[in-house]
């Protein structure tokens, strides 16, 4: 027995360093229920001494005592029944807290175990009422007893469903079949596919509850709690403003119609990880405030991050966007890869702000980057750009790596910036790539660039160097193509193409 209370104890003291603040008090519960009723007792008669004699000598030294006279006989019987009936108050107070977490533990198993047949019901009312009871079961619970009804919740999610049955009142499939034998027909084999009537409507019953109890204004707040959806099946999921405090897993999860995180809020790293988005995909204005995995993850619908704020790692590598794709103001205040992502649509970060960026082997049908702000390093090394590419008004505050890209359609880098090392080694542009009104400020090289036969423009830069960009022709032009421009080369920066200038002959004229 004591083996066993040992090793009960270790197991709950393994558990209560991975739960949060609320699920310490429920642990320390548990772990002082199992102490047996007697070092229960003499525990807390040891603490009713230990008070009894501070009181004791606070008493002593703020009241006087006349110590020449003898206690009589009847005030030291009074004593002692006193500490008789001390004695008996603490053992009664134990055994009815004893009582009284016995009776809670009793009831909650009991509703535990009702909800839970009810969610293995046939009937699609009366798993929708477990449902609700297991929410029950939970809300009035905390710590580790709330986590069980959450993991059956979510692990019912995870249970195997066919879409296009959910809705379905058909419980039972049954397909005949010969039986061959040797060459023979040896008469029929059926084949019994069971499905659990309108399962729909129990998932988006457990999604919406689950929704409702992680948002600001919910009752009984699940916030903290840990949720696995890996591999579950989510359709029209709407968790916008929830508040996931605890763990957030949706890795190899499939959300079928739309899913909405507008507003949500990730405390812990939020798994993404080849999930796959089917209908329209929402997570603006969402925060993460740790690591943001989305990586092998798949969006063949619109898919909207405008606003988010990434405060952990982003990663989005091998991502597949299949349809259009907006980042428009987002945050990355860490390092932020997409290595390997497919942009098949429009691809937006208008105005987004990043700190290290990495789109290496990243391929865009079109890629919008205007206004985007750099602040650390950016690298394209061997990206493609099928379609139209803009980096128009685009500030690159660190090193500026294009190394092997490729821009089979227009290229605009008009009016970005360029502060620190810019270089597009062996770059091809096959049609027109503009630098119009751009800064090189750091050291530019665009030593072995393809230019093809488009128009290639760096004409009225506002700063050419130093050092002046480094091309495979020499500084006084000779062995410039022909379109490449402007004519007389090099380029002269000119101060009327500064904004202040500009603005102010704007005025004038």
């Amino acid at each position: 027995m004591l083996e066993w209370v040992s090793a009960a104890g270790a197991r709950a003291r393994m558990k209560s360093t991975a739960l949060r603040a609320r699920m310490d008090r429920a642990a320390l519960s548990r772990r002082t229920g199992r102490i047996r009723l007697f070092a229960a007792v003499g525990l807390m008669l040891v603490a009713g001494l230990v008070v009894a004699f501070a009181a004791y000598g606070l008493l002593r030294w703020i009241t006087p005592v006349d110590e020449a006279k003898a206690a009589a006989e009847i005030d030291v019987t009074r004593m002692a029944l006193t500490v008789v009936a001390g004695v008996g108050g603490v053992v009664a107070l134990v055994i009815a807290y004893r009582r009284q977490r016995d009776l809670e533990q009793g009831r909650f198993v009991e509703r535990f175990g009702a909800a839970a047949a009810q969610l293995g019901a046939t009937d699609v009312a009366v798993r929708i009422a477990g449902v609700y009871a297991m929410a029950g079961a939970a809300d009035e619970s905390e710590g580790l007893r709330r986590q069980q009804c959450i993991d059956v919740l979510c692990g019912y999610l995870r249970l195997p469903y066919d879409a296009e049955h959910g809705a379905s009142g058909r419980t039972k499939f049954v397909v005949k079949a010969p039986r061959v034998e040797h060459g023979r027909v040896r008469g029929e084999t059926e084949e019994h596919i069971e499905y659990r009537q309108n399962d729909s409507e129990v998932r988006k019953t457990i999604v919406r509850v689950i929704a409702d109890r992680l948002r600001p204004e919910a009752e009984y707040s699940w916030s903290a709690s840990d949720f696995d959806f890996r591999t579950a099946h989510l359709e029209d999921v709407d968790l916008s403003r929830a508040a996931f405090s605890g763990a957030a897993r949706f890795a190899e999860t499939t959300f079928t119609g739309a899913a909405t995180f507008e507003g949500a809020t990730f405390t812990r790293s939020a798994i993404f990880e080849d999930a796959t988005f089917t209908g329209f995909t929402t997570f603006d204005e969402a925060t993460f405030t740790s690591a943001a995995n989305f990586s092998k993850a798949t969006f063949t619908r619109v898919a909207s991050f405008d606003g988010a704020m990434f405060n952990g790692d982003a990663i989005f590598d091998k991502v597949a966007f299949t349809s259009s794709s907006t980042f428009n103001k987002a945050t990355f205040t860490a390092d932020a890869t997409f290595e390997e992502a497919t942009y098949t649509g429009l691809s937006v970060f208008q105005e987004a702000t990043f700190s290290d960026a990495t789109f290496d082997r990243a391929t865009f049908s079109d890629g919008w980057f205007t206004k985007v702000i750099f602040t650390s390093d950016a690298r394209f090394e061997e990206a493609t750009f099928i379609g139209f590419a803009k980096f128009d008004g685009t500030t690159f505050t660190g090193d500026a790596t294009f190394d092997g890209a490729t821009f089979t359609s227009f290229a605009k880098f008009d009016g970005a910036t360029f502060t620190g090392n810019a270089t597009f080694h062996e770059t091809t542009f096959t049609t027109n790539a503009t630098f119009e009104e751009a800064t090189f400020a750091g050291i530019s090289s665009f030593v072995a660039a393809d230019f093809g036969s488009g128009r290639i423009a760096f004409t009225r830069p506002r700063q050419w160097g130093p050092p002046p960009p480094v091309f495979d022709w020499g500084n006084d032009g000779v062995g410039k193509p022909n379109n490449v421009e402007p004519r007389k080369w090099p380029p002269v920066a000119s101060t009327m193409n500064s904004p202040r200038v500009r603005d102010r002959t704007a005025v004038e004229n």
